[in-house]
């Protein structure tokens, strides 16, 4: 392993963050959630700059957590990205290697491989306020990789761009670290940031790690409402009761926009619901088909979701999509695409959606806390 963090807690003005966890070499995971639920903490007191309640950290088998920041072998690019104005580009990039007085020969040699690595050998002799967002991106993270680190912590460096630069930047940030064989952390609340970048997503909420997986062991097992929500997975319908379908192992969720049918994995939790917990049937997108007029649904119970067209959405392509909300539930927007040789309905009108019973799953609406 690159980086192991054993029971580590930290307390700050009554703020409790929890993590426990191993990275191997090579490999780029991402911290995932919401504003103010620990991510940037937790990347702090991995880089020292965060004082630690109790814990160890290690990197690459040797103890880091009582060493300062400056010897922990660890490259840092801030949200801010925080590069020294009053130096130009060249010098920003050596500055780390400046600090250790490293020899003049290799400092160059060192400047001048990150430089046309990341396509900014030509920005050289200028100051940072002389380059544009992508550009100042690309020599902080040249800056954090100048003296070769065991381990790169970033901190969402791509937060202020615009959404087609954020794309580009990510998709170039990926196949640096690949092509260089770098180990790193990645902080973000964005979605599609997190399964652009990530060989591995840590999802985090309110100072816990909730879930943690590559993006399809998350889509296929989200274990809550509110990560299928958050991860955009899915519908999550809220339960008002359950009952047995006659004959299978089989339940029957009842729904108001519908009745879902699944497979019955823990009667524990179908014994929650009936005594009024709050459980939600997780319905993935993938378990939708497409509306197609020729196609008469089948009507067997537990199958059918009941929605209104909201809106239809022509794309280049030529296919329409459908933007749907679903009868009865609050807020539960999401897009369909039209079968071939469909007749798109009209908005406003009401539709009816098949739905693949067997992707379907009766979860918590809140996450399970990993116990102590």
């Amino acid at each position: 392993m690159s980086l192991e963090v054993r029971n580590l807690e930290v307390v700050r003005d009554g703020f409790v963050l929890k993590a426990d966890f191993a990275l191997q070499n090579n490999k780029i995971l991402v911290l995932l959630g919401p504003s103010g639920c620990g991510k940037t903490t937790l990347l702090r007191a991995i880089a020292g700059l965060e004082p630690i309640k109790q814990g160890e950290i290690l990197l690459k088998g040797k103890r880091i957590d009582a060493l300062p920041t400056e010897k922990r072998h660890i490259g840092f690019v801030f949200q801010d990205l925080a590069l020294f104005e009053q130096m130009k580009v060249r010098d920003n990039i050596a500055y780390s290697l400046q600090i250790r007085r490293e020899n003049k020969a290799y400092v160059k040699e060192r400047i001048d491989y990150l430089a046309m690595r990341f396509r900014i050998d030509h920005l050289l002799e200028r100051y940072p306020s002389e380059l544009s967002g992508g550009e100042r991106q690309r020599v902080a993270l040249a800056r954090a990789l100048a003296s070769d680190p065991s381990l790169i912590l970033l901190d969402e460096p791509l937060s202020a761009l615009d959404a087609p630069l954020r794309r580009e930047m990510r998709r170039f940030m990926r196949v640096q670290l690949t092509q260089g064989h770098l180990t790193a952390i990645h902080v973000t609340h964005d979605v599609e940031e997190a399964i652009d970048l990530a060989d591995e997503i840590i999802v985090m909420r309110n100072g816990n790690m909730i879930a943690r997986g590559t993006i399809s062991d998350l889509e296929n097992s989200p274990g809550s409402g509110w990560l299928a929500r958050f991860m955009n997975f899915g519908l999550t319908l809220h339960v008002g009761a359950v009952s047995r379908a006659v004959g299978a192992n089989l339940v029957i969720s009842h729904c108001r926009a519908g009745d879902i049918l699944y497979s019955a994995h823990d009667t524990a939790l179908d014994a929650q619901i009936e005594s009024g917990a709050s459980y939600c049937v997780y319905v993935p997108f993938s378990s939708l088909s497409a509306l197609d007029s020729k196609k008469k649904l089948a009507r067997t119970p537990g199958g059918i979701l009941h929605a209104a067209v909201v809106r239809r959405i022509g794309a280049l392509s030529g296919t329409m999509k459908l933007l749907l909300s679903l009868s009865g539930e609050n807020e539960q927007f999401f897009e369909m695409a039209m079968g071939d040789g469909s007749l798109a309905p009209e908005e406003g009108s009401e539709i009816e959606i098949e739905v693949d019973p067997a992707k379907c799953q009766l979860l918590p609406e809140e996450p399970r806390l990993p116990e102590a």
